[in-house]
């Protein structure tokens, strides 16, 4: 949650705006207050979509089909214009942490809770399957926390249309650790396809991990086609229901009326308790509080008419605040209302009001503004993180999950990932976190060098150094390398304009990439970080005059243990990968024209290099065993933009940004083929 800035609005329709909760691939959300006092999470459509007419009948769709699902474990619309000049809608808003969130900060369920959430998921599924729709892509990132039970959010709305989770042929499916085997195989699917996904979340919720286990894509997929779910963390009370609903064949699996006549003859937390754990009511407790002080401190509202533009006036979907309103209890040992308690209950919470009103949540709130160019990814140390830089924004993302956890910072100019840390760079300061967020050091430039910017960092894998460039707009650089635990700090001022620097994973090595500027020849130079010593240059001979700074593409990328180091140039049209140990080139390899990315593998036995899908004759990127000299891809192979190698070797991730939103896809390291899409 984040103030509102000088570009952002202070009312979108009748609805006053309080704070800036997010963007995603679709637009920007707010924080606002209706004119009933309630609070809502509004998203305001982005204006280069507007512009699209079949963008606007699929978002119509999303409304209309989101209307059709009601109850009191599914979010819903408040209020919507879809005719304003930028569209927007209102849905509950809730606090809470995902489900995934809370198991990862605070572990398993107990068994009661447990009871609670799969009975909550199948009275989700029942208003869902009710509405005639499919969830398609149930897992523990669209299940919201709140105390009186799970929120079900991004129900068939923008997938069901497009689909977030896509292959380049065309075949949809969700996430692999939750998707069904019917999905799997291209069979048919039904609601008994989100009763299997209903089993995998509680089994997560049990037990920390899915119900067939981690890994490639290609592999989870073919345990949850073909294997046999893990159920040993989970309660005795339970498991026979779970595998009942785990049953490869959908026709075995019990419907989601079944479930919720099953679980409601047993036993079940009583009003006087709630469902959740200790610590994740602390959770929400500390989310309401940060709530009630951005509402508390906000300017009052003032009643507004409904959007025009033209002079014509717009009909806005005005839903009824009152009966959309979910209660929450403001403290511990309140007694309220329990939807889970009796059949009789449903309907009944969503006509109660209460002031400040923080009950819902839409989803997708505070990913990366993907309509921005992706300018770099990264993955944390045990790689179950990945941070993605795009636009003036670091965001941190579940990537298993494809679900976004955290901002770093604001107007990021500069960023990278090392070991358990990220660094930012603003115009003027450098800062460390950990993957808390937590500030752990901070680094500003002097005042006498106010018209200098950092520009570009690079951040060690093992030790805490970070390495990055000042420059002015003269081009005039300065290098800086700086261990932020001593607060060392090594200087120099550089002759030649520097594009890019880079840090070897065990920081033994640097990379200066400087680009064609006058009489000063594109080259990569190479050092060693103690004394910042050369030790190898590459010059790039014949360029052309005509060259700009942009034109001649040159990428730099170590090997994982820092002994070689690959260049590849556009200008040249080749690859190089060099020894620093021999001082010698070990291997060359023929490639295209504008270079977008270079990465070795995790095992540093093969070298990726991306491309543009919209630039040159080929139409993918290359991936070379280094061991051979053999090219491993075709003129097809996609790899596109910066490819980013997971630690272990999980996965691949690569960007395309020829849409008009840009799209993380990700890469099954083996077969090179789409897994699933972050957009």
């Amino acid at each position: 949650m984040r103030p509102l800035g000088p570009a952002d609005p202070d009312h979108i329709g009748p609805h006053r705006v309080l704070a800036v909760l997010g963007a995603g691939g679709m637009g920007k959300v707010y924080l606002a207050r209706t004119p009933r006092q309630q609070l809502t999470a509004i998203k305001v459509i982005h204006r280069d979509l507007v512009e699209d007419p079949s963008f606007l009948n699929r978002f119509g769709r999303e409304v209309r089909t989101a209307q059709m699902v009601r109850g009191p474990f599914t979010p819903a619309i408040l209020a919507a214009d879809l005719e304003a000049s930028t569209p927007w809608m209102a849905t509950e808003y809730v606090p809470g942490p995902t489900l995934s969130e809370a198991v990862r900060a605070n572990g398993p369920f107990p068994e009661e809770s447990l009871r609670v959430l799969t009975l909550g998921l199948a009275r989700a599924l029942q208003a869902i399957h009710t509405a005639g729709l499919m969830h398609r892509d149930l897992k523990p990132g669209n299940v919201l926390i709140s105390p009186r039970g799970p929120q079900v959010i991004d129900f068939g709305i923008a997938r069901a249309v497009e689909g977030t989770v896509l292959t380049k042929t065309g075949e949809a499916f969700g996430t692999p650790a939750y998707t069904s085997p019917e999905a799997i195989l291209g069979q048919t699917q039904s609601p008994a396809s989100d009763v299997f996904s209903l089993a995998g979340v509680v089994v997560f919720a049990a037990t920390g991990e899915p119900p067939f286990g981690r890994g490639r894509a290609a592999e989870v997929l073919t345990r949850v086609a073909g294997g046999e779910p893990r159920l040993e963390g989970v309660p005795a009370s339970l498991r026979p229901l779970l595998d009942r609903c785990l049953a490869k064949a959908p026709e075995e699996r019990p419907t989601s009326d079944q479930i919720v006549h099953e679980l409601s003859a047993g036993p079940l937390p009583s009003a006087e308790h709630g469902w959740l754990p200790s610590q994740v009511d602390q959770e929400i407790d500390h989310h309401r509080r940060e709530l009630q002080r951005v509402a508390t401190t906000a300017e009052p509202p003032r009643l507004q008419a409904l959007s025009t533009t033209g002079g014509r006036r717009h009909t806005a979907l005005i839903i009824g605040a009152a009966t959309a309103a979910l209660v929450l209890a403001a403290g511990t040992g309140l007694s309220l209302l329990r939807p889970w308690e009796a059949e009789e209950a449903t309907g009944q919470a969503s006509e109660e009001t209460a002031e400040g009103d923080d009950s819902s949540s839409a989803s997708d709130t505070s990913g990366p503004a993907f309509t921005d160019t992706v300018q770099g990814t990264y993955f944390g140390a045990d790689g179950d993180l990945l941070y993605v830089h795009s636009g003036n924004r670091l965001t941190q993302w579940d990537w298993r999950e494809q679900e976004p956890l955290r901002t770093f910072g604001d107007q990021i100019r500069a960023a990278g990932a090392g070991g358990d840390h990220v660094v930012t760079g603003t115009r003027d300061r450098l800062t460390v976190w950990d993957p808390e967020q937590n500030e752990i050091a901070s680094y500003e430039l002097e005042e006498s060098a106010e018209d200098y910017q950092i520009n570009n960092v690079s951040v060690a894998a093992d030790r805490p150094l970070v390495l990055f460039i000042e420059r002015n707009d003269d081009m005039e650089s300065k290098l800086h390398l700086w261990n932020w635990e001593n607060d060392e700090e090594w200087t120099e001022t550089v002759e030649d304009p520097l594009r890019e620097v880079r840090l070897s994973p065990d920081a033994e090595h640097i990379a200066l990439i400087y680009p064609y500027v006058e009489d000063s020849l594109a080259r990569v130079e190479v050092r060693e970080t103690d004394g910042l010593e050369p030790v190898h240059e590459i010059v790039h001979e014949d360029i052309d005059s005509e060259l700009s700074l942009d034109t001649d593409s040159l990428n730099v990328a170590f090997s994982p243990d820092g002994s070689l180091v690959a260049i590849s140039s556009g200008h040249l049209e080749s690859t190089i990968v060099h020894d620093l140990e021999r001082d010698e080139p070990v291997a060359r390899f023929d490639s295209a024209s504008y270079p977008q990315g270079l990465a070795f593998t995790h095992d540093g036995e093969r070298l990726l290099l991306g491309l543009s899908p919209t630039q040159g004759s080929r139409s993918g990127g290359y991936q070379w065993e280094l061991s051979t000299g053999e090219e491993l891809t075709s003129t097809t192979t996609l790899i596109y933009e910066n490819p980013t190698v997971h630690p272990t070797g999980e996965t691949i991730v690569i960007t395309d940004d020829s849409p008009r939103s840009p799209v993380l896809i990700f890469l099954d390291p083996e077969t090179l083929q789409n897994t699933h899409e972050i957009r």
